[in-house]
């Protein structure tokens, strides 16, 4: 497995630090930083799903030392339910271009890892969260909002 250049992951539901996941990353990362990457979200129920699409998503970019990023990609493809080579993902992961704001205000890129939905048949009938608030100067989609179903233990996935 080869990582390249790609030293973050994009994560944006129960993978953030405050949600169910949120405790199961294998390694430390250097930082947790708020960003966006362009991606419709759908809630799926107990968790939310992206796809491509023209909105901006609000969720956390997780940093990692380069050689904390094989196990980390291998215990987030396991949890993320993604096979590399399988027809049968829930989820695809995918580089993006993930926006950040420095501290002094301005911008920053970083190439992240993300995990789409595998099959987008799957979110036609899964309602879509449209953008609702506002993070660096445009309207931003996050998960959860007013009316998603947050789980608080594995069982009520």
């Amino acid at each position: 497995m080869s990582t390249g250049d790609v030293s973050a992951f994009f994560v944006y539901g129960t993978l953030k630090k405050s949600y169910l996941r949120g405790g199961l990353w294998p390694r430390k990362p250097l930082r947790i930083l708020a960003g966006t990457i362009q991606s419709d979200l759908f809630d799926l129920g107990p968790y939310p799903a992206a796809a491509p699409g023209d909105h901006w998503l609000l969720g956390e970019i997780w940093e990692f030392m380069p050689e904390d990023m094989d196990p980390t990609i291998s215990e987030l493809d396991q949890i993320e339910g993604y096979h590399p080579g399988s027809e049968n993902n829930e989820y695809v992961r995918q580089i993006v271009t993930a926006e950040f704001m420095n501290q002094d205000a301005s911008k920053e890129q970083v190439r992240a890892y993300a995990y789409f939905a595998a099959q987008p048949k799957r979110l036609e009938t899964a309602r879509k969260i449209r953008p609702f608030s506002e993070f660096m100067g445009r309207p931003v989609a996050s998960w959860p909002d007013s009316i998603s179903r947050v789980p608080s233990s594995f069982s009520e996935e």
